[in-house]
């Protein structure tokens, strides 16, 4: 996967349910942010546009916008903010990616600039599915991957409005590559979804998803604390991502490094042992009790994992923790929080000729796929 486990969890703690009957037909992301210049430009003829209506048509190419002591310049020539980029005839760009729509340069609070790309939803998943998931696996798959980022578009919308956009372009809302990042097949799944969202009971469905289950998806309320866990979010046996990168993992880690992370948070000595404590009906574990030299600390089993290293420590899904000499030694399973759709499940499901309904009903079981209008 393309993205840091720590930021999927982020990116997905932050879905939330809505009522599934519109949608926005514009979206709004960040993709640059508090920055003091940028390069601009089209792949045909583009125009740069400030907010007093002042215009600059350019030929294709590159032209670079500055930002300094509350002024942005093009060359010589000063501009007021907001400022939009547009090209008629092309695609725009910004530093060395093409994007689908046009730019808005907006003004930040602490005196840089954010660059947003203000294009067609529909636009916008073109550039998130070949990013969130991978070309190379089936059409089917895909389009499971179009649903659930559309889902999560839509009921996120504005959760970046304070700084003036709806999403940013990182792992923190989905990854977005705009239109540098599309390929054929994705686009396909795009457009063969057109419009569908995944709900539960009228409610857009909170659509998380992970790498690998490692056998086993997760029911929130293990993982993030969740006191109400709606039941298609409640973990399924996968038998579809054994052979998946990761499946089984191991990891070797300095005792210092480890100790070090935690005294963030606690106060802990020299570590004599790490095991898990509990086990979900998933197979992770709950919990993790440390022995060191002040006494004794429980942790949460996926709090531990995050910080710790989430790229190194996959899973809290151990199946084993061992100390020899200076190190701790990891053996797990999967990659990720384990909650809802596993990638590499739904991979093998399309291999397996599972179309994407299946896929969707089989991760997220008692949901359902609508389509919604634009507004």
């Amino acid at each position: 996967m393309k993205k840091t486990v720590l930021s999927i969890v982020l990116m997905l703690l932050a879905v939330y349910a809505y009522g599934a009957d519109t949608m926005p037909q514009i979206i709004r992301v960040g993709i640059i942010l508090n920055a003091t210049s940028v390069n601009v430009g089209g792949s045909a003829s583009f125009s740069i546009i400030d907010n007093n209506g002042k215009r600059y048509n350019l030929s294709q190419g590159m032209t670079k916008l500055s930002y300094s002591n509350g002024q942005m310049l093009l060359g010589n020539n000063k501009l007021t903010l907001p400022i939009r980029v547009e090209s008629a005839k092309g695609l725009v760009y910004a530093g060395k990616t093409a994007y689908r729509g046009y730019l808005i340069v907006s003004k930040t609070a602490n005196n840089k600039v954010n660059i947003i790309n203000v294009l067609k939803m529909e636009d916008y998943l073109k550039g998130v599915v070949p990013k969130e998931s991978s070309s190379k696996w089936p059409l089917e798959t895909l389009k499971s991957q179009a649903v659930i980022s559309r889902t999560y578009a839509i009921a996120n919308m504005g959760k970046h409005k304070a700084q003036g956009f709806d999403l940013c372009g990182d792992t923190h809302c989905q990854v977005f590559g705009g239109a540098s990042a599309e390929v054929p097949i994705g686009n396909e799944a795009v457009v063969e979804t057109a419009g569908e969202v995944l709900t539960y009971k009228g409610r857009y469905a909170q659509t998380v998803f992970h790498a690998n289950c490692g056998g086993h998806t997760e029911s929130p309320k293990y993982v993030w604390g969740w006191t109400e866990v709606p039941e298609y979010l409640e973990g399924v046996k996968c038998g579809y991502c054994q052979d998946a990168p990761y499946s089984t993992w191991e990891t070797a880690i300095d005792e210092s490094f480890i100790r070090k992370q935690l005294s963030k948070t606690a106060d802990i000595g020299e570590i004599q042992s790490i095991s898990p404590s509990g086990k979900t009906p998933g197979g992770s574990a709950i919990d993790v009790i440390i022995k060191h030299s002040k006494g004794e600390t429980m942790m949460n089993a996926y709090k531990f994992r995050l910080t710790i290293d989430a790229w190194k420590i996959k899973s809290n899904t151990f199946k084993s923790i061992k100390k020899q000499n200076d190190k701790f030694f990891f053996i797990g399973n999967g990659w990720g929080h384990k909650v809802g759709l596993c990638q590499w499940g739904a991979r093998g499901m399309g291999l397996d000729g599972k179309n994407y309904a299946q896929i969707l009903s089989y991760y997220y079981p008692k949901t359902k796929i609508e389509k919604v209008r634009y507004k």
